[in-house]
């Protein structure tokens, strides 16, 4: 896997080198725009990091609130599409079928035909700041906008004409903001927001129910056992953090599995840990929704559980806390790298704290 994706980097690298042999365009000053003669806005935000379109929603409304006439559009992985449901501040959502195109590339120029056609006044090309995304730079510049704003970061800037230096000791969602900041006097940030269904979330409810016999008065503890590469966690740990939350307190902890973690969900012994697979994001939601605290790795359904407002306790194996962890000594917690034991421990006195 490593081996296809630095060939794929090489790739992009080389693809960029030479369009940048043809493209050539002409830098706008932010001081040049006029926010008035901005109608129609797109938002582009296609790759399929969930944790990553989360962490660009307090963009939506940060636009939507300095842009209040305008129109919001956004175009997204369609995997994640239930994630920007139901979200006041956007006209439109268009998704992109990363399978689907790959097997029949007509659908992708249709997609760009339409964006096309609806002749935005602005696009904010919105992927990592730290990196460059040939795709989300590509699109963007298919669009024709007489404005496309981005990062200014390498190799994917030749597709954007408003570059934006990102300050890299904020937090990403803060950082994500600043593409559009610099278009009014308020510099108050947002933070991430996603919306549940009361329907769905009452279907997860019942479903704990009949699970595992739990009712309102239960405090639902929901720990996430996945992450990817160095930033997960081992399962013994999690075992460890489930007994002891069982034994040492009144609160119901439940292990959540997604679709990486099938093989460690298929081995765990349900006659000793209570546990649930979560293969939907709509279901991942509503379970956060239900969860009184919800403990996680420095993973997607952290971020899930920050935007809906669920207290959280984020277990980071690597020092980038302060740019993608919450703490507010309230609701919203991070516990550092360090023994795995201490790390336990500190992670049930904190529910103590969040829950007394």
């Amino acid at each position: 896997m490593n081996f296809l994706k630095s060939v794929e980097r090489s790739s992009k690298k080389a693809l960029t080198f030479l369009l940048k042999l043809f493209i050539k365009q002409k830098l706008i000053s932010v001081d040049s725009i006029d926010p008035s003669k901005i109608d129609k806005v797109l938002i582009i935000r296609q790759d399929r990091r969930i944790g990553n379109l989360v962490l660009t929603t307090p963009l939506i409304k940060k636009t939507k609130t300095i842009l209040p006439d305008a129109e919001i559009d956004i175009l997204i992985a369609k995997t994640n599409e239930s994630l920007c449901e139901n979200n006041p501040h956007l006209n439109n959502i268009y998704t992109f079928d990363h399978k689907r195109f790959i097997k029949s590339p007509f659908g992708f120029f249709k997609l760009i035909s339409t964006l096309r056609g609806n002749k935005y006044t602005l696009i904010i090309e919105s992927s990592n700041p730290s990196g460059a995304s040939f795709l989300n730079g590509y699109i963007s510049y298919l669009t024709k906008s007489p404005l496309r704003i981005g990062f200014d970061k390498g190799r994917s800037s030749i597709f954007t004409n408003v570059h934006i230096t990102p300050d890299h000791t904020k937090h990403y969602y803060v950082i994500q903001q600043d593409l559009v900041s610099f278009l009014s006097n308020d510099k108050s940030y947002f933070k991430p927001e996603i919306f549940s269904n009361k329907a769905e979330i009452k279907q997860i409810k019942d479903l704990l129910r009949g699970n595992f016999g739990i009712n309102n008065e239960t405090k639902l503890i929901g720990i996430w056992v996945g992450a990817r590469g160095k930033k997960k966690w081992d399962i013994e740990n999690f075992k460890k953090l489930f007994y002891r939350i069982s034994s040492e307190t009144n609160y119901f902890p439940v292990l959540a599995f997604g679709i990486e973690e099938q093989e460690d969900f298929q081995n765990i012994d349900t006659e000793k840990y209570n546990s649930i697979q979560i293969t939907d994001l709509k279901k991942l939601k509503s379970f956060i929704s239900n969860c009184s605290v919800f403990i996680c790795g420095d993973t997607g359904p952290l971020h899930f559980s920050f935007a809906l407002s669920t207290p959280t306790i984020g277990v980071f194996l690597e020092n980038n806390f302060v740019k993608y962890g919450y703490a507010d000594g309230d609701k919203n917690f991070i516990i550092k790298p360090s023994d795995s034991d201490e790390m336990i421990g500190q992670i049930i006195s904190t529910l103590t704290k969040i829950l007394n």
